[in-house]
């Protein structure tokens, strides 16, 4: 008896398990850069990061030579905004309808789909823009 309780006890105090393998080990690496060219390259990095599209183009002063107070002074106007239907001319979902109208002229059939689930031919699945229907 006492040997089931001291198995019991002695399997419920367990020493800490440490791992011995890490993923963060100490490997090979490339040298460091001096701090000069680490900031540069942060600098680089992150420029390169963001979209050109999102990036005001800004003169320095430094690069031109002039103190604010005797640049010139530079304007912008903004546009006035456009309405969903004014952006988005052109912009449609999925392929376009192959006919007009709730018939189709082909088939005859009134209130079916726009476009022609079998274009690949009859071996082909029932699909819309890539998407499977013939389950």
């Amino acid at each position: 008896m006492s040997r089931l309780l001291t198995r019991r006890f002695t399997s419920l105090i367990r020493a800490p398990t440490t791992r011995f393998s890490s993923t963060f080990q100490s490997r090979p690496g490339p040298p460091k850069l001096p701090a000069s060219e680490q900031a540069e390259f942060e600098r680089l990095q992150r420029a390169a990061s963001v979209s050109s599209a999102f990036q005001p183009t800004q003169e320095t002063t430094e690069a031109t030579g002039a103190t604010p107070a005797t640049s010139q002074i530079k304007h912008t106007t903004t546009p006035e905004k456009k309405t969903d239907d004014e952006m988005n001319v052109g912009y449609f979902r999925g392929a376009p309808p192959e006919f007009e109208g709730d018939v189709n002229p082909k088939t005859g059939e009134v209130g079916g789909p726009k476009n022609d689930p079998l274009r690949w031919g009859g071996e082909s699945d029932w699909s819309y823009n890539g998407r499977a229907t013939d389950f």
